[in-house]
């Protein structure tokens, strides 16, 4: 089969269509076996009937049933993820449907049978369960082909020899006496009760489908609250208890804050200062999002973003680079705005630096977190109090940005600088 698909409803449908195949070609296999087993007794009846003309007829029904059991066998084989194609759906389905239509035929190709009298096969019960066993797969195409190819090779023939105002012969009222006896009522009985049992089957695959569904959505809105949408979204189970380990992956860190924030809310007030918060974050969102970043948190005025979980490492770099120059155009942009209320402008100060850093979801049960943490975390963090300490806009270390390959002409290049939390001096580029 075709890879499961990775998002929750479309692997959920895909992983029942699987199921269904199975469950039909066992389905098969037993409705073979009843229909050999009630066609052979029907066969001994005959016998003692004299109906030799029938008992060649039953004789083909027998090879129709060995080569249904046949098909239904074959069909098991392939109903593995690693086996089945979404083609062979159609294949099983056509064979199963001219079975079903050659063995109608013989019911009635006694040119002294009137072909009017195929609905008295039990036969044609075995049709109306190939149409109740589309029941159980999702899949509306297969259907529709399975059934309009039915119902059309059943019309033909039962049209192809209707004998519509004769008198029955002799030899067609003992075939109906023989069709309406105890095996092959007993035959129609249970196709009936396997009709009833196919439709409470689907019924019920149908119900648990739903809880499913719905289970992988609490799960996935369960996620969310403690891992990035960008993550949780395409994250599963097995993956999740990978990333509850932590990963080693070399990452690009950006940290952005607004400067001066304690005085700004002091003067505005706590539902200004909530307003202003909700929009920066908004922008600090809308950026990351457009340059390949996840927001890792949000530290009061500040913020966390993190980029590489998916990409290079070079373009990682990159990726954070161009996110602070977009995020300064906007920052510049929602100050005009501002400036039109007569409201103060905002400044920012952002540290950018790239490294190793172990990423994932870190905690217990009661309380997950996804983050990143590391040294090169801690540097950027740093980076970004330096920009503020000295009034600088954007800091960035020099070896992330040869690695993001930036314009050095638009930047100065610092004497190495000492910081917290680190034995050696960094080199590092301020936006001009």
């Amino acid at each position: 089969m075709n890879k499961i698909p990775q998002t929750p409803a479309a692997r959920i449908i895909a992983q029942s269509d699987l199921k269904a195949e199975r469950l039909i070609a066992v389905l098969r296999m037993i409705l073979a076996a009843l229909l050999f087993f009630g066609i052979s007794f029907v066969l001994s009846q005959s016998h003692s009937a004299g109906l030799e003309m029938r008992q060649f007829e039953l004789y083909g029904l027998l090879v129709g049933a060995i080569c249904y059991f046949t098909l239904g066998a074959v069909n098991f084989y392939f109903a593995t993820e690693a086996r089945l194609r979404p083609w062979m759906s159609w294949a099983f389905n056509l064979g199963e449907v001219l079975l079903v239509s050659v063995q109608l035929y013989v019911d009635v190709v006694d040119p002294a049978t009137p072909s009017l009298l195929v609905f008295a096969s039990p036969v044609m019960l075995v049709a109306a369960l190939v149409i109740c066993v589309q029941v159980l797969r999702f899949q509306i195409g297969l259907h529709i082909f399975s059934t309009v190819l039915l119902l059309g090779l059943c019309a033909l023939i039962m049209f192809h020899d209707p004998q519509i105002g004769t008198s029955l012969s002799p030899q067609a009222e003992q075939e109906l006496q023989l069709l309406y006896s105890l095996p092959p009522n007993v035959m129609r009985l249970i196709m009936l009760s396997a009709m009833a049992f196919l439709i409470g089957t689907a019924v019920y695959r149908s119900k648990r489908l739903i809880e499913t569904v719905a289970k992988e959505t609490e799960i996935a809105e369960n996620r969310k609250r403690f891992l990035p949408n960008e993550i949780a979204n395409s994250m599963s189970d097995e993956n999740l208890n990978t990333l509850r380990l932590g990963e080693e992956k070399d990452i690009a860190v950006l940290f952005a804050d607004i400067r001066g924030f304690t005085g700004i809310s002091e003067q505005i007030g706590a539902r200004k200062t909530a307003e202003l918060l909700t929009q920066f974050r908004a922008i600090i969102t809308d950026s990351a999002t457009r340059n390949n970043g996840i927001v890792d948190k949000f530290i009061g005025d500040g913020a966390l973003v993190i980029f590489g979980l998916n990409g290079d490492f070079k373009q990682s770099c990159r990726d954070a680079v161009d996110m602070a120059e977009d995020l300064l155009n906007a920052i510049e942009n929602w100050n005009d705005g501002r400036a039109e209320q007569g409201l103060e402008n905002i400044r920012l100060a952002i540290g950018i630096h790239a490294g190793p850093a172990v990423v994932g979801a870190f905690g217990d049960d009661r309380r997950l977190e996804f983050t990143a943490i590391g040294d090169t975390i801690n540097t950027a963090a740093r980076l970004e109090e330096l920009a503020k300490h000295h009034d600088w806009t954007l800091v960035i270390s020099r070896q992330t940005g040869q690695v993001a390959e930036v314009d050095e002409e638009k930047f100065v290049l610092q004497e190495p600088i000492a910081i917290k939390g680190r034995l050696e001096p960094i080199e590092v580029l301020v936006r001009i």
